[in-house]
């Protein structure tokens, strides 16, 4: 897993790599690097993942509430259908 990934996993969806250095942004608070550790506001709702509700795997945003991978199986078994 890259850098890049384990940002967007812990809600830093907007981060970037900008030649060898990584932009660390969050689209709902100005995210900062205090000591090399990216960090959140208080209050942001990205801060904290939510679990998906048929894995139980972490999820970035509430508003997703399932995994990637129970997502693809949804569709591929609405697709069958």
């Amino acid at each position: 897993m890259t850098t890049l990934d384990t940002l967007y996993q812990r809600g830093f969806d907007q981060s970037c790599r900008i030649g060898k250095a990584i932009k660390v942004r969050c689209s709902q608070c100005a995210a900062l690097v205090i000591n090399g550790i990216a960090c959140h506001e208080i209050g942001c709702p990205n801060a904290f993942p939510y679990d998906c509700w048929q894995c139980g795997c972490e999820l970035v945003q509430r508003k997703h509430q399932v995994c990637a991978s129970c997502a693809e199986s949804y569709e591929e078994n609405e697709n069958d259908r």
